[in-house]
């Protein structure tokens, strides 16, 4: 085999790893599918797509081995194939915050939109928590948390934020996080907490976003353009 053949074929093979994550939508499904395993059906209620559009999508992604299927009962469960697909994903993210300008923008909108004044990152928040004291909340669903969480984070879901907001402390700062720096549940929940007037940041990082940083320590002080 010449070599002109042989890099033909393995950027030819590749090129299947770029074309499953070309699609929105699926990069919206491993976006998803970085916080815990999800059925088909789970999946199209969180991209708000049909069924079998959802399981053609998974179908894309699932030939190019960045996830994988198991039989749960009566369900097909579909989770990430391994940490490198959250650290290609991950790359693209930061890549296209940098460079892209349209990014930028869209960000800002957003969080004038949601009317979010400040927000931290992961390495800011533990500079803050050695300065004061901080409640670290998880606002996503009760079943991602226990998938896995940053460090002495309390699960509050948004869905039972407002039940539970008397047990919230007045005098510590609130840093609620969500699935990462493209998820609206931790604005929502400050917009929340601002109205009752406790003193609340939201984070950029979600829970992925600080276990790669475990992996990759450098990653940490990159500068981010996320929301």
């Amino acid at each position: 085999m010449s070599s002109s053949s042989l890099k033909e074929q393995v950027y030819r093979e590749l090129s299947r790893v770029t074309h499953a994550i070309s699609n929105p939508k699926r990069m919206e499904l491993i976006d998803v599918l970085s916080q815990k395993s999800f059925s088909v059906e789970e999946l199209s209620r969180e991209i708000l797509m049909s069924v079998a559009s959802t399981s053609q999508h998974l179908q894309v992604l699932k030939a190019a081995r960045l996830v994988e299927a198991e039989r749960s009962g009566n369900f097909i469960m579909y989770s990430i194939s391994d940490d490198s697909v959250l650290h290609l994903v991950f790359a693209v993210k930061e890549l296209g915050f940098r460079k892209i300008a349209e990014i930028e923008r869209l960000i800002s909108d957003y969080k004038a939109g949601k009317q979010i004044l400040e927000s931290i990152t992961l390495d800011e928040l533990l500079v803050k928590a050695k300065q004061e004291k901080v409640l670290l909340i998880d606002v996503r669903p009760e079943e991602e948390y226990r998938a896995g969480h940053i460090p002495d984070a309390v699960s509050i879901p948004l869905a039972q934020l407002k039940k539970r907001m008397a047990g919230l402390p007045k005098g510590k700062t609130i840093v609620a996080y969500c699935r990462g720096p493209l998820c609206v549940m931790a604005a929502d929940a400050v917009k929340i907490l601002n109205e009752k007037k406790f003193k609340v940041l939201r984070m950029e990082d979600g829970y992925v976003e600080w276990k790669l940083k475990q992996q990759y320590p450098r990653n940490s002080k990159r500068k981010r353009g996320a929301a």
